[in-house]
């Protein structure tokens, strides 16, 4: 069937157009132009990952980039956010000899923010929006470094993610997808259609929810489950029948194995709770508004218990990260210093590169060289600090035990991508980095 409009017909359809527009831009919107620059230096200063030869102690580390952000004001429900940026430096050559220790400097682009925000309603304690694109979310904001394990990092394998000033605890955005927010009272409920877009299967939609309760300034509860996964784009890559496949022993004898099909769906639980101290003990004038705060989190990564994920997943002890935060009194000298801690016992190597798409490798969700005995990295540690100056100048300060991937270049081919395992395996193997910021 075609469908056209005639001359004579097509002034209604204008006639409703002209309305809306009328009605939602009748003052015209107001626009906001933002950005910010920034150069940040650190340096490995032990790693004892030497895995294929590789040697990072003491690699100094460089990076600088700039972004800008256009945001929109339609209305008094309509928002709109776009904005790019672009990050560069190089990557760590492991292999002492390579490249003279690096790769060449690199720039990578990136969507800083592609995002509307529709307001049904939004008053003091209560309102209800509607989000969509690229955005920021963030359910715990005490967080600097470590946890937010609901909605960073795969399942299967469970693999953590953590960093200095990563995307996940900036103004940038980190997902893509639907947000649905309503907030009445001590009651906050967020519900997120996530697109996948950081690891495969690329782009199947994992729905979240997550509830929070705070009556007050003292205290904060947060749960949240993520089904990760659960609406596949393609169901052969999410459960692919001859790629994620693992054969359970069950006896002396081939007849008595049992051949086990993996997915990549999951269902992530977590828990996250804050507590400020200030606010419990009343003021204290000398104190800044973010010390003596004690935060924590833990998660549960998967909830299948059948023998194959037991092997390779472990049981569920193995599979709950969690961690513990509290802010050092900092006496305003510091807007924010932060201590956190981590224990997890995977039983696998913190590898990522069974995701690399390459000609030869092959994407699965079995990790490498799973190993009940890897003990060495379950316990990580940061320690956070950062100051605001005039309103425009950020200096921040991290020294840190933590899951930090710094990309090691080992060469140029479809198979030498950089290599993206955590170069700090004991807790004693540390980083630290710092970064002047410039914003507006």
């Amino acid at each position: 069937m075609r469908f056209s409009i005639s001359r004579r017909s097509w002034w209604p359809v204008a006639a409703l157009l002209a309305v809306f527009a009328k009605s939602t831009f009748a003052e015209g919107p107001t626009v906001t132009l933002g950005g910010a620059g920034w150069m940040g230096y650190g340096s490995i200063v032990t790693s004892m990952d030497t895995a294929d030869g590789n040697d990072v102690t003491g690699k100094p580390l460089i990076s600088s980039g700039a972004q800008v952000l256009l945001q929109a004001k339609i209305n008094d429900n309509m928002d709109i956010e776009a904005g790019v940026g672009a990050g560069g430096g190089h990557l760590i050559a492991g292999k002492v000899k390579t490249q003279g220790g690096y790769a060449p400097f690199g720039v990578g682009p990136y969507v800083a923010q592609a995002n509307f925000m529709y307001n049904f309603w939004k008053e003091e304690g209560s309102g209800f929006f509607l989000r969509g694109g690229l955005f920021t979310f963030d359910y715990a904001k005490e967080n600097q470094n470590l946890g937010l394990y609901l909605l960073r990092g795969p399942v299967y394998p469970g693999f953590l993610l953590s960093g200095f000033e990563t995307k996940h605890v900036l103004p940038v955005a980190n997902t893509l997808g639907l947000h649905i927010h309503y907030q009445g009272g001590a009651f906050q409920n967020d519900l997120l259609f996530q697109v996948e877009s950081e690891f495969p299967p690329y782009y199947d939609i994992s729905p979240a929810y997550i509830a929070t309760y705070q009556p007050g300034p003292a205290f904060r509860l947060t749960a949240g489950a993520n089904f990760y996964h659960l609406i596949p784009v393609d169901p052969t890559l999410t459960t692919d029948t001859t790629r994620m496949r693992w054969v359970v022993k069950g006896g002396p004898g081939p007849e008595d194995d049992d051949t086990v099909q993996l997915s990549a769906r999951a269902i992530k639980l977590m828990v996250n709770t804050a507590i400020d101290l200030k606010a419990i003990f009343g003021g204290i004038e000398s104190l800044g508004p973010e010390d003596l705060k004690l935060y924590g989190e833990v998660a549960l990564l998967g909830l299948e218990n059948t023998p194959a994920y037991k092997e390779l997943y472990g049981p569920y002890s193995q599979r709950m990260p969690m961690m513990a935060g509290f802010n050092l009194p900092a006496f305003k000298f510091l807007d924010r210093l932060a201590l956190e801690v981590e224990y997890y016992g995977a039983p696998f190597r913190d590898d990522l590169s069974l995701f690399n798409h390459t000609a030869g490798n092959t994407v699965s969700t079995i990790p490498r060289d799973p190993d009940s005995s890897v003990t060495k990295d379950n316990i990580k540690w940061s320690l956070y600090g950062a100051k605001v100056l005039h309103e425009h100048i950020k200096l921040s300060l991290q020294v840190a035990s933590d899951h930090y991937r710094p990309g090691i270049f080992t060469g140029y081919g479809d198979n030498n991508p950089p290599v993206s395992d955590a170069v700090l395996t004991r807790p004693q193997d540390w980083y630290w980095m710092g970064k002047i910021a410039y914003f507006f």
